[in-house]
C-alpha cells in the first residue's frame, strides 16, 4: 500500500472483530515498524507492552470505561448539534463497552517526559496496521486512573503507560477521516498569515 493512501485511509477503528485473533507475524511487522519511528537522540526509549490475556485485558477494560465515563460528559456537550462528534462518541462509547474484547492491546511505554519519542512510533505502528488489513485507534483516556494500569501490567514507577492501542480486524470501513483543509490550519513566518496561494 502506498503510504499516502495508508495516511489518508487510516481512521479510528473503535469496533473491532473480537472473534479474529491477529497473526502473530503481523503484530511483530508493526512492532518492527513501530521501532523505526523518530527517537530524540535515538535513545529509543519506548517499551511496548503487549495485552492477550483476557483476564488482563478485562482488567484493563474495566479500568477504561470508568475513566471514559468521568470524562464522556465532556465529549457529550459539545455533540448536541455536531452529527459528526455525536457519531465519534457512539463509537467512543462502544470502545469503552468492548476494549476487553479487542483481540489484543498494545501499550506503549516509556519515562516521564519523553512523549517526543512515543506518539511518531505509535503513528508508525497505526500506519503498518492499516497497510496489513488491521484497525487499530490511539487512546489516552485511561490516564486518569494511569497508576492502576500499571499496576496490573507490574510496569514501575517511572515509567509511563501513554496510550492504549487496540487493534484487530475493523467491523467499520476504511476511508479518510474528514479534515480541514490545509489553508485553514497553516500560517506562513507568523501566527495568523495565510498560505500564500488560496488554490494549494
Amino acid at each position: 500500500m502506498d503510504v499516502f493512501e495508508a495516511m489518508e485511509t487510516t481512521r479510528a477503528m473503535r469496533r473491532l472483530d473480537p472473534d479474529r485473533p491477529v497473526p502473530r507475524a503481523d503484530l511483530l511487522r508493526m512492532l518492527d515498524a513501530a521501532t523505526r519511528g523518530p527517537s530524540g537522540g535515538n535513545a529509543q526509549p519506548t517499551r511496548w507492552m503487549v495485552i492477550e490475556d483476557s483476564e488482563t485485558r478485562a482488567q484493563i477494560g474495566e479500568i477504561y470505561r470508568d475513566c471514559w465515563n468521568q470524562v464522556r460528559g465532556r465529549y457529550v456537550a459539545n455533540a448536541s448539534n455536531d452529527d459528526g462528534t455525536r457519531r465519534v462518541v457512539n463509537s467512543a462509547d462502544h470502545l469503552a463497552d468492548h476494549m476487553a474484547h479487542a483481540p489484543l492491546l498494545v501499550i506503549p511505554c516509556a519515562g516521564e517526559a519523553m512523549a517526543s519519542s512515543v506518539f511518531g512510533a505509535v503513528q508508525n505502528l497505526c500506519l503498518a496496521a492499516r497497510a496489513l488489513g488491521l484497525g487499530s485507534t490511539l487512546t489516552t483516556v485511561h490516564r486518569h486512573r494511569e497508576p492502576e494500569i500499571r499496576q496490573v501490567l507490574g510496569v514501575p514507577d517511572g515509567i509511563t503507560t501513554y496510550a492504549i492501542i487496540p487493534i484487530g480486524y475493523p467491523l467499520g470501513r476504511w476511508g479518510p477521516a474528514k479534515r480541514r483543509p490545509v489553508s485553514e490550519v497553516t500560517y506562513f513566518d507568523r501566527w495568523g498569515t495565510p498560505v500564500p496561494d488560496a488554490t494549494w
